[in-house]
């Protein structure tokens, strides 16, 4: 069973795959699943969707551990700070850097530190890489939006090494983790970081690569 998070513009789901909708009730809150007979998708940002800093990540992790789903692979839309990652390529990253300045956690009264050395799950990512024929490597840096990242900022992300940039990662990673579950993103690339970046602009992108996710999903889930 494979747990599938769908980013922005797949919020109906992923075209071509059916599955039952189902309610998920957690201790942080209920979480609409479409579940398959290998799959469970849940959409980050829900219907009517919502932005990045109000997405309930407790309740949408928490989903998966209850369905006893243990790996999550993540769609995310990403700005790309190097030249050679293009919009409408994609890619697997290997590491993270969090600059959204939140506490991502489920012990909120105790003392629990999950090692986050591997964000990310290295067979996962290796599976996904041959399977789907996808890049692997790079840094993801999260940043805490919803606004784009300011020019200095960009910059900045570049020196310490970040090749693309997003503002949901870091939550679903550090939450999987202290959960035990295996999570990888697979990043869309949309836009350069740059002053031509638009959340419309972004959309429509990630319109026209839909019916490509849709054949990798359709691959991955055969």
């Amino acid at each position: 069973m494979i747990g599938i998070i769908g980013g922005s513009g797949l919020y109906e789901g992923i075209k071509g795959i059916k599955g039952e909708e189902k309610i998920i009730r957690t201790d942080y809150g209920d979480v609409k699943v479409l579940k398959g007979d290998n799959f469970v998708f849940v959409s980050r940002h829900g219907k009517p969707p919502k932005p990045p800093h109000k997405v309930n990540y407790h309740a949408n992790i928490m989903a998966f551990k209850e369905l006893n789903v243990k790996d999550i692979i993540a769609i995310s839309t990403v700005g790309s700070l190097r030249d050679s990652l293009k919009p409408g390529s994609f890619v697997l990253p290997s590491n993270l850097l969090d600059f959204t300045g939140k506490i991502w956690t489920y012990h909120d009264d105790e003392p629990y530190h999950v090692n986050m050395y591997e964000p990310f799950c290295k067979e996962l990512r290796e599976k996904l890489g041959r399977d789907l024929n996808i890049p692997i490597g790079g840094i993801y840096a999260t940043m805490k939006g919803p606004q784009f990242e300011t020019a200095a900022e960009a910059n900045m992300l570049r020196i310490l090494g970040a090749d693309v940039v997003g503002m949901t990662v870091a939550p679903e990673a550090k939450l999987a983790k202290e959960l035990e579950l295996y999570y990888q993103p697979i990043c869309v690339v949309v836009n350069y970081v740059d002053e031509k970046t638009s959340h419309e602009e972004n959309l429509k992108i990630m319109e026209n690569l839909n019916s490509q996710i849709s054949r990798l999903m359709e691959k991955l889930l055969q």
